[in-house]
């Protein structure tokens, strides 16, 4: 009876950590932030930066940029934004891995509006239907390894812990190949990126970041808050597949003209 009970135990330690059942909404403890979390405010760029569109804030501005900087940031050509045009290298049209953060502040547009946070004792996935990505944020008490230990990855590497009622993610070791928006805001692999989650009622997930990057930016580049609803009613149905084929998608940049080509 005791090794039945066991394994009857396991089973929902599994059912626990894998269910995508298990919301915020359904539990009083402020820091489960478990869920799929549907985006419900502009989010195209990684900043409150001018967007060219009716949700422009007219006070926003764009951060500023050291010498070196202002150059990556030229370089980049994006097809959104104040800067959009038909000639761009936008990675994420090459197929490359977007990674972290356009992946959480860029990525999730319709049909693919929703991200899920699957939270375990010593680590957080985050699930991201565009692509079907993830990134997992360790929540053992560990310290970084060094960047030569590391080396660049397309998720960073990320340490997660609780501050009263918000979570507080840090990564490092970056792939500067990537974006941090859709804008085509560079960031070299020296970034540094927090982001603070926190619930602001049972269904309402809040979300800031601010990026170090003193190759970049003379100073920190903070986002706007970003808010996202939990959407209770989707438990089990996961999105269709999406995958970038390179093959699919060169014929696609031929098609519309875009310049874009994939090496």
């Amino acid at each position: 009876m005791r090794r039945l009970n066991t394994c009857i135990l396991a089973t929902a330690f599994v059912f626990c950590l894998l269910s995508p059942s298990v919301h915020a909404a359904q539990t009083s403890d402020p820091t489960n932030f478990s869920g799929d979390w549907v985006r419900t405010t502009p989010i195209v760029s990684y900043g409150n930066v001018p967007a060219g569109g009716p949700n422009e804030d007219p006070a926003a501005a764009d951060p500023v940029f050291t010498d070196e900087g202002s150059v990556m940031y030229v370089a980049n050509k994006p097809g959104y934004g104040p800067r959009r045009g038909m000639e761009r290298n936008d990675p994420l049209s090459r197929c490359e891995p977007v990674g972290i953060p356009r992946n959480v502040n860029a990525e999730i547009v319709d049909p693919h509006s929703t991200f899920e946070i699957v939270q375990a004792p010593a680590r957080i996935f985050q699930f991201f239907e565009y692509r079907h990505d993830w990134r997992e944020i360790w929540m053992d008490g560990r310290e970084f390894p060094s960047i030569d230990e590391l080396g660049p990855r397309w998720q960073g590497y990320s340490i997660g812990r609780i501050e009263g009622d918000t979570l507080v993610v840090e990564t490092i070791g970056v792939d500067s190949r990537t974006w941090l928006d859709k804008f085509g805001y560079p960031h070299s692999e020296e970034m540094r990126l927090e982001e603070r989650y926190r619930l602001l009622d049972a269904d309402t997930l809040e979300l800031t970041m601010t990026v170090i990057d003193p190759v970049v930016y003379a100073e920190p580049f903070e986002s706007d808050r970003k808010l996202f609803r939990l959407d209770q009613d989707k438990t089990d149905d996961w999105d269709e597949q999406v995958y970038c084929v390179p093959e699919e998608e060169f014929a696609f940049q031929q098609l519309i003209g875009s310049g874009n080509v994939i090496d």
